[in-house]
């Protein structure tokens, strides 16, 4: 059977990827926001209203998938260290046990 092999290194990169994505959606959304504010005294009528709605909506499902990327990244982050943490305190465990052994 296989070892399972990891690289923190790798992972918090790749976590930091996330972060990097999630940043630059939020600047999206602050420029939706700011076109969308230079918009709103031309809004009028019902297409108005449903182009707000709209605007509400996809700020709504870009939150969704900021708060949706954090969390994939916290996870990144929590799995490098918990290996990294498990590996060590295993190597600790071998190397003690072969001095028990007198090895």
């Amino acid at each position: 059977m296989a070892g399972m092999e990891t690289d923190a290194a790798v992972l918090a990169k790749e976590a930091s990827n996330f972060e990097r994505i999630s940043g630059e959606l939020q600047a999206i959304m602050g420029a939706v926001d700011a076109t969308a504010a230079g918009l709103k005294p031309a809004w009028q009528g019902d297409s108005g209203g449903a182009a707000q709605l709209a605007i509400a909506r996809y700020q709504e499902a870009a939150q969704t998938q900021r708060t949706l990327l954090d969390e994939i990244s916290m996870n990144i982050h929590g799995s490098g260290t918990d290996y990294t943490a498990t590996d060590t305190d295993q190597a600790s465990a071998v190397q003690a046990a072969m001095k028990d052994m007198g090895i």
